[in-house]
């Protein structure tokens, strides 16, 4: 099994997401040969007939595949092809919308959890993980930094703010922060201390969140620095569901956003 991502598209509807994931990875589009554009698309490296005798063919050969439709397609096709959590590859699905990213196979061992945040940082789809150390956690941390940040700097202000908090780091779920920031090696180093997820919203997400609270504080000089009014809490309250702003501010440089999810019962 090679080291690269297959995403697989059946519908033209599908395809646009699908292009822009396989290019931001770094991976192999594959596409329905029903599809009107499919043999003019140069960035397709494989067409298929059967996507079910395809799956079988590729299964094995990538270490994660990304399917741009239903869930029900996917489990279908892929069922049969389960051996172990340990060998088989992370699988995730998204819809054609783009409104979530679903990690469906192999989620801790294989990658699926981590994929499926990757998925939702490329497209903006809330990503779906229902494995139970993540399903417990009602916690989401937002973080804004300068470039070349130090990753102890970062770390040692999530923790300051969690302790403001009065919650643990083990309460967090993930590590939220805007799309420009999906290089800095701060958040990385951070998010891997921590054992943490990380996920970096889209400029358009961060735009509509201050179009949709015109009331927000905002700073002109994030706005004139990466083009949007803030980083730290539009993060943290886009990372989750229902979420309430617990609170915002600086440590020692480092803006950090702590939100609660408020979940059912």
């Amino acid at each position: 099994m090679n080291s690269s991502i297959a995403v697989l598209v059946i519908t033209e509807e599908g395809l646009k997401l699908g292009r822009a994931v396989a290019l931001s990875v770094g991976g192999d589009l594959h596409l329905h040969e029903g599809m009107a554009t499919s043999r003019a698309d140069l960035s397709a490296r494989e067409s298929f007939i059967s996507l079910r005798e395809h799956v079988v063919n590729i299964f094995s050969r990538y270490r994660g595949l990304v399917f741009v439709m239903s869930l029900g397609i996917v489990v279908r096709v892929i069922a049969p092809l389960i051996k172990s959590k340990y060998t088989d590859p992370a699988v995730v699905t998204v819809d054609e919308a783009g409104r979530f990213a679903i990690s469906t196979l192999s989620g801790h061992e294989g990658g699926a959890n981590e994929l499926a945040y990757l998925v939702s940082s490329i497209t903006g789809a809330e990503p779906v993980v229902t494995t139970a150390s993540e399903a417990n956690r009602v916690y989401v941390c937002g973080v804004g930094c300068k470039r070349g940040e130090k990753g102890e700097r970062l770390l040692s202000a999530i923790r300051s703010a969690c302790a403001e908090a009065d919650i643990s780091t083990d309460d967090l779920r993930c590590l939220a922060s805007a799309w420009i920031k999906q290089y800095e090696g701060a958040i990385r180093y951070a998010g891997e201390q921590l054992g943490l997820y990380r996920r970096y919203i889209p400029k358009w997400l961060i735009d509509l969140y201050y179009e949709n609270h015109p009331h927000l504080p905002r700073s002109e000089f994030v706005y004139e620095k990466i083009g949007v009014y803030g980083v730290a809490e539009p993060s943290a309250m886009l990372s989750g569901r229902n979420t309430e702003l617990l609170l915002c501010r600086k440590y020692n440089g480092v803006k950090v956003a702590l939100a609660r999810e408020r979940l059912g019962i």
